[in-house]
């Protein structure tokens, strides 16, 4: 995020920039079985890998809007965001990446709407909603909109699903190569890596995650990622983690990254698929269900705290603000079916539904005002008014 007033780390980017004052019973396993119409089901262990990068998207935020606003956050959480800030956005872009496929079912023409209804459209709105928390100044700011906020992952993911599907009759998996070599080339080029500032680099770094996790998903589907696999690529997560805490920002050592944070998300998929479905993590997996509503509503709710509550700094507060944060998205996951149109642009059928589910909801309440009311020449007090009748 960007502002006017000191240098820190940015929550719109992760790192520094200029900024203002049903109980399963054993593990589930990764095969699964065709749906009626075709198309796979959605194992349980894609929403807890959406659920959980999105939990440690919030808290990361959260430290760095209390270290702007409240001089300080919690040692702990400090270190903890920096040893994971490689592999939250990783984690989410391939989980995005497994979905690609069934997208790609549609007709083109559906396809597109679609995404330009659910991705183009809240990346506009709520970069709107952010303009006047940092300052209207952004909006004659062309890459601001673009790179400079967090909805940057929204307009990313808007590219690389246009780009699935012009090079549908490709494998995913060149597509993720060729972001490698396209990343690779740019100091070779004598342009140098820029995460930090307002230019798109970003989208070029991040699509190797999401087109391996369009590439992999058929062999997700079909079986757990191997144990010899699994505890390899954990142990080399654990060393980049470690590296990146010490050092206070992410390693940026061109294939080196790439490849090793991809490890990584494989290996904690491969956790991931043999956990049990335990009642603790059913709200998890229901967060990464409807993972663009908490990812949205989070960052406007932890600026407005931070900027506008005199709490002093500390684990207390960063627990109060976290536990407040996270029940402002539960409640407007559940006000989606009312408030659908913040998160998708909404088509003439999905407006006419939401206007009815809206109109039965409230017609009890006004019938029982409207019974209530007098009618017009009711009789005085003391005589018998007439039947008043219901339609």
């Amino acid at each position: 995020m960007t502002s006017s007033t000191s240098s820190t780390v940015s929550p719109a980017t992760g790192k520094r920039a200029l900024s203002s004052p049903a109980t399963a019973t054993g593990p589930a396993h990764a095969t699964s079985a065709a749906a009626p119409t075709g198309e796979p089901t959605r194992e349980h262990w894609m929403d807890l890998l959406r659920g959980t990068a999105i939990l440690l998207v919030i808290a990361h935020h959260l430290r760095l809007v209390q270290q702007i606003w409240d001089g300080g956050t919690p040692w702990a959480m400090v270190e903890l965001s920096e040893a994971l800030a490689p592999f939250r956005m990783p984690a989410l872009l391939f989980a995005s990446g497994l979905l690609l496929a069934r997208s790609l079912r549609r007709p083109p023409g559906r396809f597109l709407a679609g995404k330009l209804r659910g991705l183009l459209w809240p990346w506009l709105l709520w970069s709107a909603v952010m303009l006047p928390i940092l300052g209207w100044g952004h909006a004659d700011e062309p890459l601001w909109w673009l790179n400079g906020m967090y909805t940057w992952f929204l307009a990313a993911l808007f590219c690389y699903y246009v780009i699935g599907l012009v090079t549908r009759r490709i494998h995913p998996a060149w597509v993720a190569l060729a972001s490698v070599v396209a990343w690779t080339a740019l100091p070779l080029l004598g342009i140098a890596h820029d995460l930090v500032g307002p230019r798109p680099d970003k989208f070029v770094f991040y699509a190797v995650f999401f087109f391996a996790g369009a590439a992999l998903r058929p062999v997700l589907a079909r079986r757990p990622v191997p144990w010899a696999v699994t505890v390899p690529a954990l142990a080399v997560a654990a060393a980049w983690a470690l590296h990146a805490a010490r050092f206070d920002a992410e390693p940026q050592v061109p294939v080196l990254t790439q490849v090793v944070v991809l490890l990584a998300v494989v290996g904690v998929v491969g956790v991931l698929q043999r956990l049990p479905r335990l009642h603790a993590l059913r709200p998890v997996e229901w967060l990464g269900h409807n993972s663009i509503v908490p990812y949205l509503v989070h960052l406007p709710v932890i600026e407005l705290l931070g900027r506008h509550s005199d709490l002093p700094a500390g684990p207390g507060t960063f627990a109060l603000y976290y536990a407040v944060t996270i029940g402002v998205c539960v409640l407007a996951v559940l006000l989606r079916p009312v408030t659908g149109f913040l998160y998708a642009f909404p088509a003439r059928k999905a407006a006419a539904a939401a206007g009815e589910a809206v109109s039965q909801a409230v017609e009890p309440f006004v019938d029982r005002a409207v019974d209530a009311m007098p009618a017009a020449g009711a009789a005085p007090v003391g005589e018998a008014a007439p039947a008043r009748t219901r339609r």
